[in-house]
């Protein structure tokens, strides 16, 4: 089920990013926002107790769904693990 919402929430974006004119300038700049969120939280890390394991599923993760989905690892880290 989670798989399900993960791909229809990423075919929304991707009809969002087509919708705007410039769809590569968009998707990249999405990707990098995602990661160097990620990369930012992961140099927070050392003085927050909460952090972000770097390995292939969160980089992807936040390459896809950009600062929401870096907020998102960061509060299911925080309240369910």
């Amino acid at each position: 089920m989670i798989y399900f919402i993960g791909m229809v929430l990423l075919a929304v974006m991707l009809l969002v990013y087509k919708k705007s004119g410039r769809f590569f300038k968009a998707l990249f700049s999405s990707v990098f926002g995602g990661v160097g969120a990620l990369c930012a939280v992961n140099a927070v890390s050392y003085f927050v107790p909460v952090s972000i394991g770097l390995n292939i599923y969160s980089l992807a993760f936040s390459a896809a769904f950009s600062v929401p989905g870096v907020i998102f690892l960061l509060l299911s880290k925080a309240f369910i693990f």
